[in-house]
């Protein structure tokens, strides 16, 4: 899958890091952890932690030898990764500005936005910024894609970036939901890629 390969535990500190420093901009773990300044050091910690947990559950994908990395969640994975939580847990709630307050009650909207149906979740995707634009970010994206396209599902994804939503519709998704986060929290796309039509394909 264009040089995309499924990430173990072994790769924690490398793509806790990549993840940091690819983040320091976006609004949707900025805002609700309540972070300004020298993020970097935060956000990888908190990832850190999300990813000891989503390393083992086998929803991480890597690709360039971690200087890219994407967590997409499939159908049969869901019923692990919601049984696991990753993204909730006390330590990390401890690196916000308010206990965590602000963090769980943004990210029980998003989830309230969700569609409640089979999917393919790209839930986060991180490309080093030194090697941004050079189709990390493309290949970690369409390997999902294939993925959720032989599983005959849609995907959905999220992002508080407003250029994101133009790369990601160059790969096929599509805005099918915006808002203000509440408590002046930043906006957020919410965007979806049908499954293939298949059927009139010649066996």
């Amino acid at each position: 899958m264009n040089g995309v390969a499924r990430a173990g535990p072994e790769r924690l500190d490398v793509l806790a890091s990549t993840f940091g420093r690819a983040f320091v901009n976006e609004p949707m773990m900025l805002w609700p952890m309540g972070l300004a300044g020298d993020v970097a050091a935060p956000l990888t910690s908190c990832f850190r932690y999300f990813l000891e947990v989503a390393l083992g559950l086998g929803v991480v994908w890597e690709v360039a030898d971690g200087s890219g990395a994407a967590v997409w969640v499939l159908p049969s994975q869901m019923h692990s990764w919601e049984a696991a939580d990753p993204w909730n847990q006390a330590r990390i709630g401890a690196l916000t500005d308010d206990g965590g307050r602000r963090y769980d009650e943004f990210w029980a909207w998003v989830e309230s936005r969700t569609p409640d149906e089979p999917l393919s979740l790209l839930d986060s995707i991180a490309v080093e910024p030194a090697c941004q634009g050079r189709g990390l970010g493309a290949a970690l994206i369409a390997a999902g894609l294939t993925q959720a396209a032989a599983a005959g599902v849609p995907a959905f994804l999220s992002t508080g970036t407003r250029r994101n939503v133009d790369v990601y519709a160059r790969s096929g998704f599509r805005v099918v939901d915006e808002a203000d986060a509440p408590g002046g929290g930043p906006h957020i796309w919410f965007m979806r890629r049908e499954p293939p039509d298949d059927r009139h394909r010649c066996e």
